[in-house]
């Protein structure tokens, strides 16, 4: 029986390394270390190990856990904001219908078992470490705040929105989908009426445009 003090098992590479092993390859797996070990708990060698490469290899491209755990939110997270940013900058339809597009988008990253891991990372251990906290709620999450903003003030002007409190809207949107994607995932189980995945966004869509669109009796 393992000691209360044992290190977490970490499962063992899926490739054997190979002469042109790529740092793609090591972020992809410190991703599953990570959201499985925790950023305390995991450890370089964990990643390389995973990634089937040697620690060597790994220190080639990342000199720290803190610069491994950087390049990977970057690599699996930054490119996704991106991309939101640019499908809000050039759609060209309703607002209503962008919202409920960016939501879909949304939730379907967050809801995803490798993004949830990670999300409970955020979440409960990077408070202990306030420079890489700091640097990770600039990067992704106020940077993809102002995704969901910029399609509320696109609502708003059209005349499509009420006028609401956008910093609050937009934060209340990101809090509710990762908690409804945690608590779908570590309790769904236990629930005696589960909601699918497909569910929770039907609910949330409607919540929102309900909460958002103009009514005939607000116009006159």
């Amino acid at each position: 029986m393992p000691s209360p003090t044992s290190k977490p098992t970490v499962a063992p590479p899926r490739w054997r390394r190979r002469p042109d092993a790529r740092p793609e390859e090591i972020l992809d797996a410190a991703m599953e270390v990570f959201g499985e070990l925790g950023f305390a708990g995991t450890r370089c060698e964990d990643v390389a190990r995973r990634a089937g490469v040697s620690k060597g290899t790994l220190y080639l491209y990342f000199d720290s856990k803190e610069a491994l755990f950087r390049e990977m939110v970057r690599a699996k997270f930054e490119a996704i904001i991106v991309s939101a940013e640019e499908f809000v900058r050039t759609w060209e339809g309703s607002s209503a219908d962008l919202l409920v597009a960016l939501m879909a988008r949304y939730w379907e990253t967050i809801n995803h078992p490798l993004h949830v891991r990670l999300s409970r990372l955020v979440l409960s251990e990077l408070s202990n470490f306030p420079e890489l906290a700091r640097w990770y709620y600039q990067t992704i999450i106020l940077r993809g705040r102002r995704v969901i903003e910029a399609v509320l003030t696109r609502g708003i002007a059209g005349g499509e929105f009420r006028k609401v409190e956008t910093p609050f809207v937009a934060r209340a949107l990101q809090t509710l989908c990762v908690q409804l994607a945690q608590f779908r995932h570590y309790f769904q189980q236990y629930d005696p009426a589960p909601l699918s995945s497909e569910d929770l966004l039907r609910g949330m869509t409607d919540l929102y445009l309900h909460g958002l669109l103009v009514t005939s009796s607000q116009e006159q």
